[in-house]
């Protein structure tokens, strides 16, 4: 039981990428990216109302808004194309080669390292967290940095071992903040570099 209720958690910090860095579930930001290309605009605090409005689009220029629509939509991809790969369970050179297109190393390994787990444990994970909203954190002046608040419901997505679901941690069960930090290296495509979630327990409650 004890297992379980590890596994359970460990799973449900998979659905939210939790494990790409090591990371607080409190902090409204990741941990420092490997990057020198620091943003430098801030958007609204995530515990202002009104997340769905659109106001803060206009601290944005059009280039930055890009940048943040570009950088939302490969982490998007990533989940979709992933999806399968934890709803198997299995630690194969195709799920690897799919790390490597989405993570820098070494944060790729680690992912792979946690599949693995999954596979020694009897661990499947199915569905994808509907999201509410998304909005920028922040974005770098260049561009090439960025990061986003989602707040997301993770009710979709059902962890099972060995064929039985298991238990969701009690913060699972109401909607909570997401922040996703992403970075474009030079000569690369979009990469996750951190995501900060309440898998740690704390929760980080949002407004749909």
């Amino acid at each position: 039981m004890r297992f379980t209720r590890r596994l359970a958690a460990a799973t449900a910090t998979v659905a939210l990428l939790a494990t790409t860095t090591a990371c607080g579930g409190g902090d409204d930001e990741p941990e420092a990216t490997p990057s020198s290309s620091t943003p430098t605009t801030q958007s609204p605090s995530p515990t202002e109302p009104s997340p769905t409005e659109t106001a803060w689009q206009d601290k944005y220029t059009e280039a930055q808004l890009d940048a943040y629509e570009a950088a939302l939509s490969r982490y998007r991809e990533y989940e979709t194309r992933s999806e399968p790969i934890w709803a198997e369970g299995k630690a194969t050179g195709r799920a690897e080669a799919l790390f490597k297109q989405y993570f820098p190393s070494p944060l790729w390994q680690g992912q792979d390292r946690l599949l693995s787990s999954y596979e020694q444990g009897g661990v499947t994970r199915t569905g994808l967290a509907d999201v509410y909203w998304s909005r920028a954190k922040s974005i770098s002046d260049s561009g090439l940095s960025v990061v986003v608040n989602q707040c997301v419901d993770y009710g979709p997505i059902i962890t099972e071992q060995n064929g039985k679901e298991a238990e969701r941690p009690a913060w699972a069960l109401k909607p909570n903040l997401r922040t996703i930090s992403l970075e474009k290296p030079e000569g690369s495509d979009w990469l996750i570099y951190g995501v900060v979630d309440a898998s740690s327990g704390k929760a980080r409650p949002c407004k749909p």
